[in-house]
């Protein structure tokens, strides 16, 4: 007996199924596009891509879901140790932000149209560059004297170069989804 509103059980497992496929795709896209920067801590990678277009697609939890996830398990997996655990809630917040912003979050389950999809992948990536940009100049200061504001400043134009890219990159993937009626 299932109670009224709950979802049937195979589409819980199907959006769990979904989840994990989108965090593993967000583990490559950012494994495989990491290109090092030889003045800042961090790398460039196009693993914000999969973590736009899952919110956008597939609703705020399951972008938070492969952002936080895969995002930080590529950290762990490349040996930038030291992100991980910042990288698990910026790109979870990237993530739901995104999915939220567009119409898919938890309450509002519509699709977006294209001012709130421009809104919702340009939050997102202004989500991963304050984010990053808070924890280089204060939290990871904390911990290396390698970090801190100068280094922030140093890695804010990667920061803003890679949101954008992975915004206008997400644009694409999304609409094409959508009229090839995959998704």
């Amino acid at each position: 007996m299932r109670i009224k509103g709950e979802p049937k059980p195979l589409a819980g497992i199907r959006r769990i199924a979904i989840a994990g496929v989108l965090a593993a795709m967000t583990v490559v896209a950012t494994a495989f596009t990491k290109i090092p920067i030889s003045f800042a801590q961090g790398y460039f990678n196009l693993g914000d891509t999969v973590v736009l277009t899952a919110g956008v697609l597939f609703g705020s939890y399951t972008g938070a879901f492969a952002g936080a996830v895969g995002s930080a398990l590529a950290d762990i997996l490349t040996g930038s140790y030291i992100f991980a655990p910042i990288t698990l809630v910026v790109k979870g917040v990237e993530g739901y932000v995104a999915g939220r912003l567009s119409g898919r979050g938890p309450v509002n389950g519509g699709g977006a149209k294209k001012p709130a999809l421009a809104l919702a992948l340009a939050s997102g990536a202004c989500v991963m560059v304050v984010g990053y940009f808070i924890a280089e100049a204060v939290v990871l200061s904390l911990f290396d004297r390698t970090f801190g504001l100068a280094a922030a400043v140093a890695e804010l134009p990667v920061n803003i170069a890679q949101g954008g890219l992975s915004a206008a990159l997400a644009r694409l993937a999304i609409e094409g989804l959508r009229r090839s009626k995959i998704i």
